[in-house]
């Protein structure tokens, strides 16, 4: 194999790698962890109480 082919090769490995990663990989991972219901992770007053301030 000459080098021009090696090159293409080793740039199609990072793109298929890239494009697994950030369309297969991402998701499952992020499907995982669990939402909370206010933006900090449920340690604010306000998020627990409709107190109006958001």
């Amino acid at each position: 194999m000459n080098m021009q082919t090696i090159l293409v090769l080793i740039t199609f490995c990072l793109a298929t790698g890239y494009l697994l990663k950030k369309f297969v990989w991402n998701p499952i991972f992020e499907a995982r962890h669990k939402t909370s219901r206010t933006l900090d992770g449920d340690k604010t007053k306000c998020g627990n109480k409709d107190c109006g301030c958001h």
